[in-house]
């Protein structure tokens, strides 16, 4: 497939800045998890979400719905982070400063994560495969999961699903698993260097200044 598969290769979960002390004491859940936060707050399209519970994963094990999965994508400039900062869609209009990515390597996830798989596309498309092997990170469309502009042209109709690739782990992720944090500004920093300091936590924080994750 083409593009180069990174070494490293790094996932990435968007959250609103507020569930990030939360998560960073206590892991990222799915949202019917009994250790869910009770006070996180929702960035994503509520009739995708809805969709998602009933979606069910094409592959088993581990099988289940795509609601039973925390799910990050592979790179930055989602349609969905244009969504939220558009309000288009039916998505709350919102700040990319009130938003931040939580960074984790693939393979420190998947050694403290039982349980997760992975697509070649976004995951509720017919046409998207699943797959449950490393191996078959090579069918993953790395150049386009990199894009900044991924809206269809002539000779790649499909970029935008290929864009929306998905890392898939079941139920939840353990804290040790974030290896990074990308915040959109200073200020953004600022309250996330508060909150490490606060539990003591050593991630590194990087702010976007180039624009390679966030419009």
């Amino acid at each position: 497939m083409p593009g180069t598969i990174p070494n490293p290769v790094w996932i990435f979960r968007m959250v609103h800045i507020s569930n990030l002390e939360y998560v960073l004491t206590h892991g990222i859940h799915t949202r019917n998890h009994p250790n869910a936060d009770p006070n996180y707050i929702n960035i994503g399209d509520t009739e995708l979400i809805s969709k998602r519970s009933t979606w069910p994963v094409k592959i088993d094990p581990p099988g289940g719905m795509l609601g039973d999965y925390v799910p990050f994508y592979f790179g930055g400039h989602s349609p969905m982070l244009l969504k939220i900062k558009t309000g288009h869609g039916g998505v709350k209009m919102r700040s990319q400063s009130e938003i931040v990515f939580l960074c984790c390597k693939l393979d420190v996830t998947t050694t403290e994560c039982a349980e997760w798989c992975f697509t070649d596309g976004h995951a509720i498309t017919k046409i998207t495969n699943y797959y449950t092997d490393l191996n078959d990170l090579s069918n993953v469309h790395w150049d386009c999961v990199k894009l900044r502009y991924w809206n269809p042209i002539d000779n790649n109709l499909d970029r935008e699903r290929r864009k929306q690739a998905e890392f898939l782990v079941k139920h939840e992720v353990p804290p040790k698993c974030i290896g990074g944090i990308i915040v959109f500004d200073q200020p953004a920093c600022n309250t996330v260097d508060f909150l490490l300091k606060k539990h003591n936590i050593q991630i590194r924080i990087k702010v976007d200044q180039q624009r390679n994750y966030y419009y």
